[in-house]
């Protein structure tokens, strides 16, 4: 926003995205942009209706605007990847990308998610940015969850470690499109066998017992992980009921003792 405070000629109102643009912009609150224009903010909307029309600009949030890149006007808006960080800064939200987005982004795109997945420390309504669904899910303990950092082309965007993705997908069995799909996950994410044991069993204090129980026994049986000793005494120590290894069936099956885990039915990774 500094270079925009030095902008001294007269600015007219299509000449906005290309400014916001060139100056290495990716948002422009409405105060910002009726201060170029030398116009009071009660005017903004009606004079950038005209470049909202041609896709040249969005208003993803009230009073926020984001010029949209000529690479990605087919799209209707940036990518998401390069959307969230300065979207997030401009609400005050702590956040970390995570689940299906997360995954895609640690390289396990056997499904590519049809939504941007994000978490966050403050209730954020969904919405649909040009081509791209952004889905915000309030979570306690966010401050806890590792990440890393990704590089975009706003900056740099917080995305769970593989770690926390891994404990996320198996927390959320709905939000990875099913018991079937975490397990192709699990698979892909554990591949290369870089994932920590000593760190799951640490951050799996911030996740329910369900988590490290489903995504023990899928290690277990569906990759060549090995060292889960740790983690299966801490499964069975949670003094919790039996867990369902599919939330999102019916009771029934056989019962993992190891893992405190009835198994409810049948899961076919096809990876």
């Amino acid at each position: 926003m500094e270079n925009l405070s030095k902008v001294t000629k007269a600015i007219k109102p299509a000449q906005i995205p290309n400014l916001l643009l060139s100056q290495g912009v990716a948002t422009a609150t409405t105060e910002v942009i009726a201060k170029i224009l030398g116009i009071p903010k009660n005017q903004v909307s009606q004079r950038m209706a005209p470049l909202k029309l041609r896709g040249e600009i969005i208003t993803p949030a009230k009073g926020l605007w984001v010029p949209v890149p000529p690479e990605y006007l087919a799209w209707g808006a940036p990518a998401a990847l390069d959307l969230i960080a300065p979207f997030m800064s401009y609400f005050g939200a702590n956040y970390y990308v995570g689940w299906l987005s997360a995954a895609e982004l640690h390289g396990a795109s056997h499904h590519a998610p049809q939504v941007f997945q994000v978490a966050t420390d403050m209730a954020i309504r969904d919405r649909t940015v040009g081509r791209t669904s952004l889905r915000f899910f309030q979570r306690s303990n966010l401050q806890h969850i590792p990440v890393i950092k990704k590089e975009s082309k706003n900056g740099l965007v917080r995305v769970s470690s593989k770690e926390a993705t891994l404990l996320d997908i198996t927390t959320n069995i709905r939000m990875v499109a099913g018991i079937d799909n975490a397990a192709n996950l699990v698979v892909e994410l554990c591949d290369d066998e870089d994932i920590s044991m000593n760190e799951i069993n640490r951050i799996s204090d911030f996740y329910p017992a369900a988590a490290l129980r489903r995504l023990g026994w899928l290690m277990e049986n569906f990759t060549a992980i090995r060292g889960l000793e740790e983690l299966k005494a801490k499964a069975a120590s949670e003094s919790t009921s039996i867990t369902l290894l599919d939330p999102l069936s019916s009771y029934g099956g056989s019962i993992d003792q190891s893992w405190c885990l009835q198994i409810n039915r049948k899961v076919e990774p096809d990876v």
